[in-house]
């Protein structure tokens, strides 16, 4: 999970991420390092802000892959989509809709 210090994330988010998360998805994520890499970097570039909570809170979310995220953020509305997430992480449950 070290590959997630060069995504400027702290070691502190670092430990977080993995108490918060099962194994099984850890396991994953170390097979999909450019997945998730892809999808972080994403949701930096579209203006997501609370991009550690979603790693701490919802890691499956970046495993989903940058092309899946920008279809479903292009789905919802990606601008109105942005805002509703950096006012409240909880709505990023509407990316499970698409």
């Amino acid at each position: 999970m070290n590959y997630l210090l060069d995504c400027d994330l702290s070691i502190d988010t670092l430990k977080k991420i993995i108490k918060n998360n099962s194994k099984q998805t850890l396991l994953y994520a170390e097979w999909n390092i450019e997945r998730v890499v892809e999808s972080t970097n994403y949701l930096k570039s579209i203006g997501i802000k609370k991009i550690e909570d979603i790693l701490i809170n919802r890691f499956d979310i970046v495993l989903r892959g940058e092309e899946s995220l920008k279809k479903s953020f292009d789905s919802f509305g990606k601008k109105k989509l942005v805002s509703l997430v950096n006012k409240n992480l909880n709505n990023i449950l509407y990316l499970d809709q698409y």
